[in-house]
């Protein structure tokens, strides 16, 4: 990753910015989750635009431009974790533009766009948890800003599916050891609403890193409104009622206990 060309930041918080792709490059391949990034030496700019964009980039120039017209509203971690979900489209997922999600759709369906969503999500997530040291209460504090970031009392339902999704899919790296080899889960949740009106449960796919399965969580309708809460009526919501409803319905859905240690740092918030 090359140097910025532009500023759109404070000098120290796009140096900071900088630093943390570079190092989050380093971390997919050493990971494994990528093979190398050779292909990824883009000049980068930061402007600030007044748009509806995150990133765009020109491959014919090489070029990738970061709009940090969010840090107006956001703070710069929040910030900073948008970007890297976005390198992710980049680096690894080859999905970098709005026309190509759009192709996406139209040749895959809506669902496989989800996925890859769900997907950079978890990544994201467990880089922070790996490597900035964050544990699942100061992450899911960046989701609360988020959502008052992004507020909209709309909902579509292939968004909640997708906040749904990734929200089973990272509770569950944070909190469930899983063997000696690999200390946390790789699960991603693909899940639909659509039974929770009639059967009072969630169907997921379950993509882990060995197989596909289909599987049921038990969600009741009150869940389900608990949990649109979060997304639609933030405004009414502490960032301890929305941590705390949020990490309730996963540990439900996930069949565990909240840990002690998870309860204590949401007492404390």
């Amino acid at each position: 990753m090359a140097k910025s060309k532009k500023r759109g930041l404070t000098k120290k918080n796009e140096d900071e910015l900088i630093q943390t792709l570079n190092d989050f490059a380093g971390w997919l391949v050493k990971k494994k989750i990528a093979k190398n990034l050779s292909n990824i030496d883009h000049t980068v700019e930061m402007p600030f635009a007044n748009e509806d964009w995150t990133m765009k980039v020109d491959e014919k120039n090489k070029n990738v431009s970061f709009n940090t017209f969010l840090v107006e509203k956001s703070s710069f971690k929040y910030y900073k974790m948008v970007i890297v979900h976005e390198f992710f489209h980049l680096a690894v997922q080859r999905v970098p533009n709005k026309e190509d999600s759009t192709r996406i759709k139209d040749d895959f369906g809506e669902e496989l766009m989800k996925l890859i969503d769900i997907e950079a999500d978890f990544f994201t997530a467990l880089y922070f948890k790996e490597k900035l040291g964050y544990g699942l209460i100061d992450y899911l504090k960046l989701y609360y800003e988020g959502s008052r970031v992004f507020y909209d009392r709309r909902i579509r339902g292939v968004k909640l599916e997708r906040f749904i999704g990734s929200l089973l899919s990272i509770t569950k790296m944070f909190l469930i050891p899983v063997s000696k080899k690999e200390d946390v889960a790789w699960d991603l949740y693909l899940p639909t609403i659509n039974p929770v009106y009639t059967e009072e449960s969630l169907h997921v796919l379950v993509i882990r890193r060995e197989h596909i399965y289909l599987d049921e969580i038990k969600a009741s309708y009150q869940d389900f409104v608990d949990i649109k809460k979060c997304y639609i009526n933030i405004d009414k919501l502490s960032v301890k009622g929305y941590v705390d409803e949020l990490i309730k319905f996963s540990c439900r859905a996930l069949k565990i206990e909240v840990p002690e240690k998870v309860q204590n740092e949401i007492n404390l918030l």
